[in-house]
């Protein structure tokens, strides 16, 4: 097992992250089946589906518009 760690700097330094975690052989499998899985969504091709929408709110009417 290893001990990872990621810092994100940030312009305060009081805003800076550090991330930690062990890496363990589940961990590695579980990031194994991800990317995988993620193969397999971005080797599917659904076509995209556009539909425009009709429903507009009715123009307001201007202060100029109104007749005396």
């Amino acid at each position: 097992m290893t001990l990872k760690t990621h810092t994100i700097k940030k312009k305060k330094d009081t805003h800076t992250q550090i991330w930690e975690w062990e890496e363990t052989p589940e961990l590695l499998a579980a990031i194994e089946q991800l990317e995988k899985s993620s193969q397999t969504v971005k080797g599917i091709n659904v076509p995209s589906v556009f539909v425009p929408n009709s429903n507009f709110a009715p123009p307001k009417r201007r202060n100029d518009d109104k007749k005396s």
